[in-house]
C-alpha cells in the first residue's frame, strides 16, 4: 500500500477515535486484538488496515468505510494567511437523512470537535 495513503488512513483512524473519546486500548479490544499495539500500528501507518477491521470501525464510528480510508477526511483544517498558519477553524462534512437520531449524533460529534479545537488538540 502506498505510504501517503497509509498516512491518510492512519490520520483518519486517529481523528475518529479521538473525536469519540476512545482509547487505543478500547479500540484494540473492540477489534479483538491481543493488545493495543496491534491497533496502534494502524494509527502509525505501520500496518495495513484489514477490511474486516475497517468495517467494524465504520460501524462503531457510524460512518462509511470510505470515510476511514478517504484521502479527504470529513474534518479538514483551514489555513490562515498564505496557507501557513492554522486559523483554528475546520470544516466538517455531515450526512443527514431527516431523522432526529442522525441529527443528534452529528450535534454530539460537532460539540466534541469544537471542544478539541478549543483545547487546540486538532
Amino acid at each position: 500500500m502506498d505510504y501517503a495513503l497509509k498516512s491518510h488512513i492512519a490520520e483518519n483512524l486517529r481523528k475518529h477515535r479521538v473525536l469519540r473519546g476512545y482509547t487505543q486500548e478500547y479500540i484494540a479490544e473492540f477489534l479483538g486484538k491481543k493488545d493495543y499495539t496491534a491497533y496502534s500500528r494502524y494509527e502509525q501507518g505501520r500496518s495495513n488496515l484489514k477490511m474486516e477491521d475497517a468495517i467494524k470501525l465504520a460501524d462503531l464510528y457510524e460512518v462509511d468505510v470510505q470515510e476511514l480510508i478517504s484521502v479527504s477526511p470529513s474534518v479538514n483544517h483551514h489555513n490562515g494567511e498564505n496557507g501557513k498558519k492554522p486559523s483554528g477553524m475546520v470544516s466538517v462534512l455531515v450526512d443527514l437523512d431527516g431523522t432526529s437520531d442522525k441529527l443528534d449524533s452529528h450535534i454530539q460529534r460537532l460539540k466534541k470537535i469544537n471542544d478539541l479545537i478549543a483545547k487546540q488538540e486538532i
